[in-house]
């Protein structure tokens, strides 16, 4: 989020693909853009029973530049209280994409 903050081309990706074009310098403490082409990121996974930390790791698979926790929750303009709530206002809990992406992700 700070990268965010601070490069506006970081802006584009999401937390998955931000490791593909940064790098985490720990004696800086800080990121600088990547060199070599390819990296491979991830996010911890989060059991869907974990409440609130896995509704955040689906966000985080898709929102763009966010620059704090309030922007992830934040959905066409509205702030929601809640990453679960997020999740609901951007379609994700409607129906049984939420199963579907839980399977398609134990599979890869």
């Amino acid at each position: 989020m700070k990268a965010n903050k601070h490069h506006e081309e970081a802006r584009e990706l999401t937390c998955v693909d931000f490791p593909t074009r940064w790098v985490w310098k720990a004696k800086e403490k800080k990121w600088k853009k990547r060199k070599q082409q390819y990296s491979i990121g991830r996010i911890y996974y989060a059991h869907p029973m974990s409440g609130e930390r896995y509704y955040l790791r689906m966000l985080l698979n898709t929102v763009k530049g966010c620059t704090s926790y309030e922007d992830i929750r934040t959905v066409a303009g509205v702030l929601h209280a809640t990453f679960k709530a997020a999740c609901q206002a951007m379609g994700f809990l409607d129906d049984d994409n939420e199963r579907i992406e839980c399977v398609n992700e134990a599979t890869n």
